[in-house]
This record gives C-alpha cells, sequence and structure tokens, in this order.
C-alpha cells in the first residue's frame, strides 16, 4: 500500500464515524441498484418514505462521494443521502470502478451511465427527469465539474471518447473540489501523496519536480474550468479557505464560473478546524449544516 492509500484509506476509516453521525428518521434506502454490469457500477437511492406515493414528481440528486479518486465507498455518505432525502429529494449515491480497473476517464464514463440511468429509475420512482442535480465532494466535486464541461462541450467529450450524457441537467452542486489538477500538482506534493495519486488514476508517473505533467496525454483536458461555457446550468460551490488538499481552488472556480454563467451560490470558511469537506461533519462543524441548507435553497429555488 503507498502512502496515497494509506492517507485516504485513514480518512475513510477515522472520517466514517463523524461523517454519518447525524441521521434522519423515515428515509428509505433502496441499496446496490445496478447502473451497470460491474460490480463498482451500483447506487443506494433515497427518499423520504411515501414519497413515492406522493402526487407530482419529485427533484433527483446524484450524489458522487469523494475518496482521492482511488478509494471511497458510497457506505461513506449514508448521513448525505438522508440530509437530502429529508428535504424531499430522490438521492442516488454511487460507487464508481476505481484504479488500476481504470483511469480517470474510465470513471467519468461510470458517472455518466449513472446519471444517464436515472431515465430508467423514473419508471420505478416518482423522479422528475426535468429537475436533476448532480453533486459531489473533494475528487467527486471533481468529477461533478466534469460532467459539466463533457455536458456542454462536445469536443471535450468526443476526444476523451466519453458517452452523451441525455438528460439535461438543472443544476450542479460542487463541495470542497479538485478543478484543476495542474495547479494542485504545482502548489505541493503532500508528501508524496499527489504524484502516487496522479500515477494511479492517470496512469502517468510525474518526474521528482514534478515538472513532465505536459506530456500526459490529456493533459489540456483535465481542468474543467477551461470549458465553462455560457451553456451551463447554475452551479453552487462551497470551500473552505484553508483547505488542506485544495486550497484556492473553489476561489478560482468561482471566478471562472461567475465570468461565463448567471446564477452561481456559494458557501465558504475561512477557519482552518472548517477544513476540507466541512460540509460532510454535521455533528461537530457549525458551518456544515448552513452549507448543506444554502446548497438545499440553491435546488429549491431552480425546482420551483
Amino acid at each position: 500500500m503507498n502512502k496515497a492509500e494509506v492517507v485516504f484509506t485513514a480518512i475513510d476509516i477515522f472520517g466514517h464515524p463523524l461523517q454519518n453521525a447525524r441521521r434522519f428518521p423515515g428515509i428509505t434506502c433502496v441499496e446496490d441498484i445496478a447502473y451497470g454490469e460491474h460490480e463498482k457500477q451500483k447506487g443506494d437511492l433515497y427518499f423520504k418514505e411515501g414519497l413515492n406515493k406522493e402526487d407530482g414528481k419529485k427533484p433527483i440528486l446524484l450524489y458522487i462521494r469523494g475518496g482521492g479518486f482511488i478509494l471511497g465507498d458510497k457506505s461513506h455518505r449514508v448521513t448525505i443521502g438522508e440530509y437530502y432525502a429529508n428535504a424531499g429529494y430522490y438521492v442516488f449515491n454511487i460507487n464508481f470502478r476505481l484504479p488500476p480497473e481504470v483511469d480517470f476517464n474510465g470513471q467519468i464514463y461510470d458517472c455518466v451511465m449513472a446519471l444517464n440511468f436515472i431515465e430508467e429509475l423514473s419508471e420505478t420512482y416518482n423522479i422528475d427527469t426535468d429537475n436533476i442535480f448532480i453533486s459531489g465532494d473533494s475528487s467527486g466535486a471533481c468529477q461533478t465539474a466534469f460532467l459539466g464541461a463533457v455536458k456542454y462541450d462536445d469536443a471535450l467529450r468526443e476526444k476523451i471518447n466519453c458517452p452523451e450524457i441525455k438528460i439535461d441537467l438543472k443544476g450542479l452542486i460542487l463541495m470542497s473540489g479538485i478543478y484543476d489538477v495542474e495547479a494542485l500538482v504545482k502548489r505541493k506534493k503532500l508528501f508524496g501523496v499527489i504524484p502516487q495519486t496522479i500515477k494511479m488514476i492517470l496512469g502517468f508517473e510525474l518526474n521528482k519536480k514534478c515538472d513532465n505533467f505536459k506530456d500526459y496525454e490529456y493533459y489540456d483536458c483535465l481542468s474543467s474550468m477551461k470549458f465553462i461555457n455560457e451553456k451551463w446550468c447554475s452551479v453552487f460551490i462551497s470551500w473552505s479557505k484553508s483547505d488542506i488538499f485544495c486550497k484556492g481552488q473553489g476561489e478560482a472556480m468561482y471566478e471562472a464560473l461567475k465570468a461565463k454563467i448567471d446564477n452561481v451560490k456559494t458557501h465558504s470558511v475561512k477557519s482552518l478546524i472548517n477544513n476540507h469537506c466541512y460540509h460532510l461533519f454535521l455533528k461537530i462543524d457549525r458551518y456544515a449544516d448552513e452549507c448543506m441548507q444554502a446548497s438545499i435553497k440553491f435546488m429549491d429555488e431552480l425546482v420551483k
């Protein structure tokens, strides 16, 4: 197990109890719904008990959990699934294939499959396919933003051989994400964690100075910020100004979004205590609930 795997395994082990400390009564969870044939291509569907019997269709949120692109599991996001379900949304909390089986492009392929699968879900559940949102945290926020990029830029989608996103998107919710991989590499190595993660998820080995990154085949495709255009849907973005992993990424993404689209909502914190993915720690971080409620208000306003 390399340093990157050790770090993200530790985050999962020690973070799980805190990230799932808050639960909500009256929530149904249908586990392991297959959106593809691989054992990892499954998701858990959360919704309020009785929601599927109510009149009128309800919006849905596809949630993509973090894990440094290399580890993680949907079981670490139970509280998030229940939180949004408690607010009246269907939540499809997914897993996807991991390295070494697939690279980053393969993970995006899985996320597109899960997104398109919502049409099939709507045949069984009371889902409003006119109100589909995507959210993710950390690496999942990177993937969420990248889904926006391939949805609204056909040239990018064709270059990475990505399937077409067949449904319309109402909004993206980006939580403590990475949006410019090159900027992350230039900023710091995090004791070797970043180079090892790059090697695992991209199949590309950085040299000691990390200055050979431009030799990567899809180098010019890695920053979702480069592909923001006027076609993009509305976006909610949150970040911590003291983020140990993604410092400066949220602010840069916000400025790029604001320059191209009209509806961008934000939530940010600046204390060292309120750090990476602070929205997950609903029992111990007083800003977590504030951030989550702001994201729900963002969605509610778009649905209305």
